[in-house]
């Protein structure tokens, strides 16, 4: 009777197995029903009685994992999303949720991205002039040969978020933190970084003239990586 428990249980899920809450619930349903089941066997009904009485406890399951499965769904919609090759000036991104998203060869101009997750996006050759990234999640967004000019970048996630081959010069930082972040073959010059804070983050072939430090907090290895290239540090603290 155990073993046709567990194939009944399984048997309510499978319409939701793509569902990532299905089996976390499947497990709990099982553990709650056989310890039913063997508290009716302690208190003297027969295996198919208390089978019966076990399942009958189940109720109506399908009506919650419908709804899971829904929003499941919609999510797997939200994500994935590839926006390329389209005109989306003065677009309103706003509290969205993109993961893994292409905006490549967008023109993207004063759009606003504020209080976004953008993990894992890119932005390959897209035109993101004054865009808005404030409170913004960039784990791992990659900006390759995009225009950044006048772009605001403040309060966001920039761990290992990826520049490559792009003009970021005179835009401000301060106050950032910047975890396994880099910059490759991009323009930093007169960039402020003031009161930034920065580990792990690597300059890679990048135009370091006239960037500003001033009370930036580094580790060694950044640190060593920056004076190399000869950059002022001398009001940065080492952490």
């Amino acid at each position: 009777m155990i073993e046709k428990l567990h194939a009944h249980v399984h048997g309510i899920f499978a319409p939701y197995k793509n569902a990532k809450t299905a089996n976390e619930l499947e497990e709990e349903l099982l553990q709650n029903l056989l310890e039913k089941y063997n508290d009716h066997k302690k208190n003297g009904s027969s295996e198919q009685e208390a089978y019966k009485l076990t399942v009958d406890s189940i109720g109506e399951v399908s009506e919650l994992m419908e709804s899971l499965n829904l929003h499941y769904s919609e999510i797997e919609q939200a994500i994935n999303m590839d926006y390329s090759r389209h005109r989306l000036l003065d677009s309103d991104f706003r509290s969205v949720s993109v993961h893994d998203g292409k905006f490549n060869s967008c023109d993207l101009s004063r759009s606003d991205f504020s209080h976004s997750d953008l993990t894992n996006s890119t932005f390959k050759s897209s035109n993101l002039n004054k865009c808005i990234f404030e409170n913004v999640n960039l784990t791992s967004t990659l900006f390759k040969s995009a225009n950044l000019k006048g772009v605001t970048f403040k309060n966001s996630i920039y761990n290992k978020t990826h520049f490559k081959g792009c003009n970021l010069s005179g835009l401000t930082f301060d106050g950032e933190t910047f975890n396994q972040t880099i910059f490759e073959g991009s323009s930093l010059k007169k960039a402020s970084f003031r009161d930034a804070t920065l580990i792990n983050v690597q300059f890679r072939m990048s135009d370091l003239k006239k960037i500003d430090f001033t009370g930036a907090s580094m580790d060694k290895l950044t640190f060593n990586f920056l004076n190399g290239a000869k950059v002022d540090l001398s009001s940065v603290t080492i952490i």
